[in-house]
């Protein structure tokens, strides 16, 4: 069996370690003495003040990490998705930003892994927009897509296990292209502090220690391609989803992700998800407020009724688990004031497969 050093910290006991490990003692001391020297070796129910490190089983992660150029990928897909952004005031529309994707995927439900990769990024808008900005954005999600994970038995991203490649990625990209980029060029002239914050935010987000899993589910291919129909057909459960606002942030709305199956038909799985919210009324207050804050001056009209739809309809192939299609529409709006709409769609490439 492999193993991994564990250094003991202060306060450490053979009980913690052991708990710690979801090992008994015996079990513990048992593996640590068959893989050190005798000089290490612990023979009492306390640790010697010599020994500095115990011998312990690798964790699953580690050896999923470590075998992951020889896992076997049963299911492997190219997906294209295209995401339409549009934003509307007093009814008029004043942005739209259009993005399309390519990823590759591979799974293994058997092992409850998975692995994604961004291979292509385009965009464009109207207004035109500064794609300096979206040259520094597409170069960060290149590094954070390209992701090596273990599943639960939910579907979703359970543990990032290439934590430790995705931070010295960063760490490269940081050392050179990101000062050619001419986005950090111009910062860096008008405002380095700038600069410096997005450096620590970078550091934060793809720190080994980062607790972001969650936040990959945010991202519509993940949301699309990683959910309970991964592992379960028939049943489904009602789940909590804190939704960011996009035309009120930061302020959060509690949703409630209903799952519905509409027909199985041909080998063919479709399932429909339906957002429901839950505003109570001091939430309803701080969004009027917020709303006074970020558009009155430019809507000149009072807070109206919030309304937000957020629906998706998936296509999963049941012998394999892949999902060939799928949409997701979210619209957000203060009616006849401010709207937000965005329409996601994902297909699974069929001539060119990986």
């Amino acid at each position: 069996m492999e193993f991994r050093q564990y250094e003991i910290k202060k306060g450490d006991t053979l009980v913690t370690i052991a708990k710690e490990s979801g090992l008994t003692i015996n079990e513990l001391l048992d593996f640590h003495n068959s893989h050190a020297i005798l000089t290490q070796q612990i023979f009492s129910t306390h640790i010697p003040v010599h020994i500095k490190e115990l011998f312990l089983p690798a964790k699953k992660e580690e050896i999923r990490n470590k075998q992951f150029e020889q896992i076997d990928f049963q299911q492997k897909a190219r997906y294209r998705c295209e995401q339409i952004n549009t934003s509307k005031f007093n009814n008029n529309l004043v942005h739209y930003f259009n993005q399309r994707f390519q990823y590759l995927l591979k799974l293994n439900l058997d092992e409850e892994i998975g692995f994604v990769k961004l291979e292509d990024y385009s965009k464009e808008s109207s207004p035109k927009i500064s794609e300096e900005v979206f040259d520094f954005i597409e170069e960060t999600e290149k590094i954070k897509n390209n992701v090596f994970f273990s599943l639960n038995k939910q579907g979703k991203i359970q543990k990032i296990l290439n934590k430790k490649k995705i931070q010295k990625d960063w760490k490269k990209f940081q050392a050179t292209k990101f000062w050619e980029l001419p986005f950090i060029e111009s910062l860096q002239k008008n405002n380095p502090k700038a600069v410096d914050e997005l450096i620590v935010m970078g550091d934060n987000q793809f720190s080994e220690n980062a607790a972001n899993e969650e936040e990959y589910w945010r991202n519509f291919f993940y949301f699309s391609c990683f959910d309970q129909y991964l592992y379960s057909k028939d049943k489904f459960e009602t789940i909590d989803f804190d939704f960011v606002s996009t035309i009120l942030p930061p302020l959060i709305l509690p949703l409630k992700i209903r799952y519905d199956k509409v027909e199985e038909k041909n080998g063919i799985l479709t399932v429909r998800k339906i957002a429901e919210v839950s505003i109570s009324e001091s939430l309803k207050s701080e969004m009027k407020n917020r709303y006074n804050e970020l558009h009155k001056n430019i809507v000149k009209y009072e807070f109206t009724e919030y309304k937000i739809v957020f629906r998706s309809t998936i296509e999963i192939d049941i012998n394999s688990g892949l999902v060939l299609s799928g949409k997701v529409v979210l619209k957000e709006e203060v009616s006849d004031n401010v709207e937000n709409e965005c329409i996601y769609t994902i297909n699974k490439l069929e001539n060119f497969t990986p």
